[in-house]
């Protein structure tokens, strides 16, 4: 088997990667933001990440299409970036479901101030928390206020496995942001890595508008801390996936797997 799918998928579309598990690429073109997955199993089905808010339509409608009108049993997510939890009030609203994060996120997912500045980003420094204290304190706050899923989270219990969702585990890959995780289901190895591990260069500029498929960290200018992310993505690679489900770009599977995971673990050592 070659790539799990081709640069023509459109958000409109979910396709099937490995057995159970759909992908949605939310966006077009060049314009693509980030990539959402679903799992069916025998009792129920689960979201994996929620896209930007602007995606809760296009997430229903794939939703809608693969269950008709079943409800998830939960949703995981990987990270607490907008690009991944956007849509998620919206979604917990319609479908009456919490979503799980890891427990070193939830003070980011809550919007803590004191969180957001210690494990901020390139972008964060430079740009969004200056934004933010020239619009003043009050303005600030309401901000946060806005942003928080204080509502719609829980926090994901240490060895316990995954609620609702039997034969997959989180895997921790913190560094670009202090609690990021990966899901893997054991029995096949399909990964779910977020921006743990993706499958697309958002650090090279000519890469990625040439759309290139290769394996690489997080985007540096929205990573906490490069030296852990660069260390999660190594271990996360060596556990050799079969299936490599990122947050951005194509999944991969089988053979073109296989032969990105070899290249990626020869250029970044363990």
């Amino acid at each position: 088997m070659g790539s799990a799918a081709d640069d023509r998928h459109t958000a409109t579309t979910p396709r099937e990667i490995a057995e159970g598990v759909f992908w949605l690429a939310l966006g077009r073109g060049l314009l693509r933001s980030a990539n959402v997955f679903f799992v069916r199993w025998e009792a129920g089905w689960c979201l994996m990440d929620a896209g930007w808010a602007h995606d809760a339509p296009a997430i229903l409608g794939a939703a809608e299409y693969l269950f008709g009108r079943e409800r998830p049993s939960t949703v995981l997510l990987t990270h607490a970036h907008p690009d991944h939890v956007g849509a998620l009030p919206e979604l917990a609203r319609r479908w009456e479901v919490r979503a799980w994060i890891h427990a070193a996120e939830l003070p980011l997912a809550l919007g803590d101030a004191r969180a957001i500045r210690h494990y901020a980003g390139p972008l964060d420094r430079w740009a969004i928390l200056p934004a933010l204290r020239l619009a003043g304190r009050a303005r600030m706050e309401r901000t946060l206020a806005r942003s928080s899923l204080h509502d719609e989270v829980r926090a994901l219990a240490h060895g316990v496995g995954l609620p609702s969702l039997p034969g997959w585990e989180a895997i921790p890959t913190p560094g670009h942001t202090p609690g990021h995780v990966a899901f893997l289901r054991s029995a096949d190895r399909v990964a779910v890595t977020g921006d743990a591990l993706v499958t697309l260069d958002l650090n090279s500029p000519l890469k990625l508008l040439r759309r290139e498929r290769t394996l690489a960290g997080p985007p540096w200018i929205t990573t906490w801390s490069w030296l852990a992310a660069t260390a999660s993505a190594v271990r996360l690679a060596g556990l050799r996936p079969s299936v490599i489900a990122a947050g951005h770009g194509v999944p991969l599977a089988g053979t073109e797997a296989a032969a990105h995971l070899q290249e990626f673990l020869r250029r970044r050592p363990a």
